[in-house]
């Protein structure tokens, strides 16, 4: 199921493996100090490096996404293929999460235990990815992102399906759907602008318009500067600081891409669906344990050992789950219909 490697842009894989990266180490680095295992950085811009992660990752769904409807141009196979992209690793969680969640008294879920339907009702908009795009609980935390990338597949599904009709009036009808529906989903956030770099950065490559001159500097300028700018809140200043370096990414030039295409990176970014949902479901046993043995060994060594330990784990059940699910389990099911 997977491309060949000359098929793959490895730039790009190694920043889906970065960015996945960078989120698990900030989520132990918040989930140490929560224990008590270690100190809160202070600094104001902690919170924004995780996000900013994320964002980069929409600049890969803008690129994807859209390049994939273009190349195959059949809407109904674009959606079997991301639902089933999505869903396995995903659903496994879910069911997880609401089997175990109400009677483990987490957070929010633990009201659950003797309400079946409300039980039913947040299972299903959980699995429909709502929490995000909606104010509704949440029960992966890391899945908000998961909301608004579901909406982005629909938006430019039906925005595709409009343009290869548009003389019609069905095909003027699926146009005005899909820019009220982007409307909508920019109105309530508008971060998802991100999306619109990588699809940027595709009709600007597929048309030979594609240019960056000192694509080195301009690169790792600009994804420090979209970072800088986007911890301040100036969204769309930091998503356009952040087209130079996306942009160097999909022409595999530069010093930023070349760093990004390094054996690990984009090993990580193979993974990167698995590392992103499933290091959560690592670390909080993990630290769990570690706080019981607070006072029988030094913080410090407790901080190292949960850093050290939860990153290794959580890498290695990544690992497992793109082979046992994302390939082996998903080719079983769906190599037939796909």
């Amino acid at each position: 199921m997977n491309p060949a490697r000359s098929q793959v842009n490895e730039s790009i894989q190694g920043l889906r493996g970065a960015a996945a990266l960078t989120v698990m180490i900030v989520h132990i680095h918040f989930m140490a100090a929560k224990g008590g295992l270690t100190q809160l950085v202070e600094a104001p811009w902690i919170d924004h490096v995780g996000p900013y992660a994320v964002m980069l990752f929409f600049c890969i769904s803008g690129y994807l996404i859209i390049s994939t409807l273009s190349k195959h141009g059949d809407v109904g196979r674009f959606a079997r293929n991301r639902v089933i992209r999505l869903y396995p690793v995903f659903g496994l969680l879910h069911l997880i999460m609401f089997s175990l969640g109400p009677f483990m008294n987490y957070e929010w879920m633990g009201e659950l235990r003797d309400r079946p339907l409300a039980w039913a009702g947040h299972f299903v908009s959980n699995l429909l990815f709502l929490p995000g795009l909606f104010d509704l609980p949440i029960a992966q935390k890391n899945a908000w992102s998961l909301s608004y990338e579901a909406a982005f597949y629909v938006i430019a599904a039906v925005l595709f399906a409009g343009s290869r009709r548009w003389r019609s009036g069905l095909g003027k009808v699926l146009i005005l759907l899909g820019l009220v529906a982007a409307s909508f989903v920019i109105a309530a956030e508008i971060k998802v602008i991100f999306f619109a770099v990588g699809s940027l950065v595709w009709w600007l490559e597929r048309r030979q318009r594609l240019h960056i001159p000192f694509a080195g500097l301009l690169g790792v300028l600009g994804c420090g500067a979209g970072f800088v700018l986007y911890y301040r809140e100036h969204y769309l200043l930091s998503a356009a600081c952040a087209f130079p370096f996306f942009a160097g990414l999909a022409l595999q030039k530069g010093w930023a891409a070349m760093a990004l295409r390094s054996r690990i990176l984009v090993w990580l970014g193979q993974v990167s669906y698995s590392l992103y949902l499933i290091h959560p479901f690592v670390l909080d046993p993990l630290r769990r344990v570690c706080v019981k043995l607070v006072g029988s060994m030094p913080l410090s060594t407790l901080h190292l050992i949960f850093a050290l330990a939860g990153a290794s784990l959580a890498i290695l059940a990544a690992w497992l789950s793109y082979e046992l699910i994302e390939v082996r389990l998903t080719q079983r099911l769906f190599s037939r219909k796909r």
